[in-house]
């Protein structure tokens, strides 16, 4: 189970070596502050849908839960802008395969950084709260590597498990690009949130 950590931390040490990880600058670093965490509704896995019970199992193992959120979810970065999440969005958590739940949970320190990855993934921005208590992009297509940052930034804010976030973001970082590219196919487009 300690594997992954063990391959992975001396690519970890060589690209922090590089610079290729965190940068030191102030305004590089994305600082999130929230008061309560998201309201959350699980969406059921759909094995009852199939009449076999190999199928069945073939799903439960294949499929992660996915959530909902309840309300709309807003938060704060350090230089004070709100950001707004809307109502009625899914997401998985963070997108880890069931042999690695035991490690990394995808509804467990990971969360939060799920939740802003997932929507930056699928709509290549996020929604601010304007000065004028108006909903406005943020970050409107600032394209899959900013949204790998963040993930990465985003978690070690929240949970401080350094090693366990830069294990999940080098896993979006090299095998995102798959769920990344059918987004752009899909050409989703964002539900602004209701205040």
């Amino acid at each position: 189970m300690i594997a992954p950590f063990l391959i992975a931390y001396p690519i970890y040490r060589r690209m922090k070596k590089k610079g290729e990880i965190s940068s030191k600058k102030k305004e590089d670093i994305f600082q999130v502050t929230f008061s309560k965490m998201p309201n959350l509704k699980p969406i059921p896995i759909p094995t009852k849908a199939y009449k076999k019970h190999v199928r069945r199992h073939a799903v439960w193992l294949r499929e992660s839960r996915r959530w909902q959120l309840s309300d709309n979810w807003t938060y704060e970065l350090e230089d004070g802008t709100r950001i707004i999440l809307p109502q009625g969005f899914e997401f998985d958590g963070a997108s880890i395969p069931r042999p690695f739940w035991v490690l990394l949970s995808p509804i467990g320190l990971l969360l939060i950084p799920g939740l802003i990855h997932d929507y930056g993934y699928k709509y290549d921005q996020l929604w601010q709260i304007d000065a004028n208590n108006q909903v406005v992009p943020y970050e409107k297509d600032r394209g899959k590597k900013f949204w790998d940052k963040l993930f990465l930034d985003t978690g070690n804010l929240v949970n401080g498990i350094r090693v366990a976030n830069w294990v999940a973001w080098l896993a979006v970082t090299w095998f995102g690009h798959s769920t990344w590219k059918n987004h752009r196919e899909k050409h989703c487009s964002p539900n602004e949130p209701k205040l």
